[in-house]
């Protein structure tokens, strides 16, 4: 999901798309039990759609591949399945 304006695009925060067949929910809260990995789920209208990646601060390349192997071993478990 990119932002259409670089007006609205965040340094800060990385917004991902959730395919219509998973729950979101289920998806961030799963990262966070079983991979100790902190995600933030959509708010409002996004609610369940999109999952969000915090990336202030001092954050390293390595903080970055830890999120996104605990996204990759938990996606499996909630019905993703890669084409």
């Amino acid at each position: 999901m990119l932002a259409q304006d670089d007006a609205y695009a965040s340094d800060t925060v990385t917004a991902i798309k959730i395919p219509e067949n998973i729950d979101g929910a289920k998806l961030v809260n799963m990262v966070r039990t079983e991979e100790n990995v902190v995600l933030a789920g959509g708010q409002g209208k996004l609610s369940g759609k999109i999952f969000r990646i915090g990336h202030m601060g001092a954050v390293t390349p390595a903080d970055i591949e830890e999120v996104m192997e605990a996204i990759k071993i938990v996606l499996p478990k909630v019905g993703f399945s890669a084409p």
